[in-house]
Parts: C-alpha cells; sequence; structure tokens
C-alpha cells in the first residue's frame, strides 16, 4: 500500500513539472503586445530640412507664408517663418528686420519678426505644432510671448499649420543652389525712364523671389509690376483706395491684373514658375530675338526677363 501511495505521488509530481514547463514555454513564446502609437520611438522624426508654404497669396496684403524647420537628433532645432509677397520684395521676415514692413510703429507687442520668433521658439521646446492652444477662430493665442514680454498679436495659425504640413512631407532633397540665409533669392530688372524708349503708358519693371531650402527651389513667382506714369489711360494700371478711385502709390502687377492686363499673362508665368521648379534651372532655347521659346508647352510670353532675372537671384 505504502509503495501504491510513493508510485501515484511520484507521477503527481513529474506531471505538475511538465505542465508548468510548458505553460512557461508557451508564455515565453506569446507575441508582444504592440507599441502604441504615438510613443517616443514613433515620435523621433528623420534628421533634414522640411518646408512648407501656403497654396495662394493672399488677396488683401498679398503675402503668402512658408515655414522651414531643421531637425537633428530627430528633434527640431530650427524653425523660421517667412512669407513672399505677390509684388516680389524679398522675405517678408527681413523686411521686418529692416523696419520696412510697416507695423513696426504701431504694434504693440513689437515688430513682425519679433512675434514670429516667439511662435519660433515655442515649437522649438515643445517639438509638437499641434499642442498650441488658439483663443479665437482666427488663429491668435495667448499662450506666446515675445523676449520682450508681451503677449503676441499676430495670428499665428498659419505658422502651426504650416509646421505640420512641412513634418509631414519630409526633409527636403539636397540641391545644387546656394540657400540665402533668408531662402528668399530675389531679383529686380528697374525701369529706366532716361531711355529714349522709355513709353509712359506701357512700362513694367520685372521682379522675381525664388524660395531656396536646402539648395533646391521650392518656389518661383514672377511678376511685372506697372512702373509707368499715372494718368487716365493708366488709371486701370493702380490698385483702387477705400473710395474705388485708384491709387496713384499702389500700381499693380500683371499677375494681380490677371485678364484685366489685356490677355493671358499670369498664366504664362505661372507655368514659366512651374517649369523652372520642376527642371530645377531655367535652360531654355529662344525661337526669336524678342525672347520667345516653345520649350515650355503654353508660354506665348518672351521670356528673356525670367533669365535675366534668374541669373541675378541665383548668381549662376
Amino acid at each position: 500500500m505504502k509503495k501504491l501511495l510513493v508510485l501515484l505521488l511520484s507521477v503527481f509530481l513529474v506531471g505538475s513539472f511538465v505542465v508548468g514547463c510548458t505553460t512557461e514555454e508557451k508564455a515565453s513564446q506569446a507575441p508582444t503586445a504592440p507599441e502604441e502609437k504615438g510613443s517616443e520611438a514613433d515620435a523621433t522624426l528623420q534628421d533634414g530640412v522640411y518646408f512648407a508654404e501656403e497654396d495662394s497669396f493672399a488677396e488683401g496684403s498679398g503675402y503668402k507664408y512658408f515655414v522651414v524647420l531643421k531637425v537633428e537628433g530627430g528633434k527640431i532645432t530650427d524653425a523660421d517663418w517667412g512669407g513672399t509677397n505677390v509684388q516680389p520684395v524679398g522675405n517678408k521676415r527681413t523686411l521686418s528686420e529692416k523696419g520696412e514692413y510697416g507695423m513696426e510703429a504701431v504694434a504693440k507687442a513689437g515688430a513682425w519678426h519679433d512675434q514670429a520668433a516667439a511662435a519660433e521658439k515655442w515649437l522649438i521646446e515643445n517639438q509638437d505644432p499641434s499642442k498650441i492652444t488658439y483663443t479665437d477662430d482666427e488663429g491668435h493665442t495667448d499662450a506666446l510671448k515675445t523676449d520682450a514680454g508681451s503677449t503676441v498679436s499676430i495670428h499665428v495659425v498659419e505658422f502651426f499649420d504650416l509646421a505640420k504640413k512641412a513634418l509631414e512631407a519630409g526633409p527636403v532633397a539636397e540641391g545644387t543652389y546656394t540657400t540665402p540665409e533668408d531662402y528668399v533669392a530675389t531679383a529686380t530688372i528697374p525701369v529706366d525712364k532716361a531711355d529714349p524708349e522709355f513709353d509712359p503708358t506701357n512700362a513694367w519693371e520685372y521682379r522675381l523671389d525664388l524660395i531656396i531650402v536646402n539648395g533646391t527651389i521650392m518656389d518661383s513667382n514672377l511678376n511685372a509690376i506697372f512702373a509707368g506714369e499715372f494718368s487716365d489711360d493708366t488709371a486701370k494700371f493702380y490698385k483702387a483706395d477705400k473710395d474705388g478711385n485708384p491709387d496713384e502709390t499702389a500700381p499693380l502687377g500683371k499677375v494681380e491684373l490677371g485678364m484685366d492686363y489685356g490677355m493671358d499673362w499670369k498664366g504664362n508665368a505661372e507655368k514659366v514658375d512651374a517649369f523652372v521648379i520642376e527642371n530645377q534651372g531655367f535652360e531654355v532655347n529662344y525661337t526669336d530675338d524678342k525672347g520667345h521659346t516653345d520649350a515650355i508647352t503654353g508660354v506665348s510670353i518672351h521670356v528673356n526677363e525670367y533669365e535675366e532675372l534668374f541669373k541675378s537671384a541665383t548668381n549662376k
């Protein structure tokens, strides 16, 4: 009887040991739970330079904002908020720094670039543009202060929306052009009113802005601003004031005039801009001595001015 009890006890102990081992083996072989989205590993950014810009120029101010971000070690280490105008004048940021933008003397919170710097600083400190909170539908916030301690008064939704867009787009490929310090290369062909062939009813100052990021041309903006003399015949080339009368201090460009210029110069210029961005340069053959080309589909205007502007802006 004792031998039988000993035998049964031995079998029980061996069976328990086998079951225990099997359970432990299954536990060790079970798949680990997937890492939750939003973890620190997922949040690591690829090093590089990021860019995004608005789709069009604002009707009122004429500006189109852009943002450039630098990521090093998986973190945003630098941020630049700028803007170009439908009438090329360089970077809005640079104009503000020079005191030429216009709001320096009237903005209680300081010049535009000082307020923009507060948004940039916040992003570098917080790393996530989606975490900013707004106080109204226009995109103002009380979460930002300038270095002088003033609460930022400009709407900043454009900056943070573009920062998100830039990060989603991924790093910009490295190009061959010299990147300007403020990312905007600009050039102008001034009108010489002393020229014997100067026509006060048909004189246009050609201008170009190129946004260059990481050596790559990201945007091109060609325009020609009326630079003749104001008269009844040329009044149509000026912006209307609040009373609907032409403002002699505010000449329009061919882009703003659209079909009111007399032809689709705007559409032609947009095709030239797109050609340069796609080809990362401006190399065309001319079909006549007036500067026309058949190298850009759908373009009927003379483009030799663009070549001059491009070479001046890029030093090439």
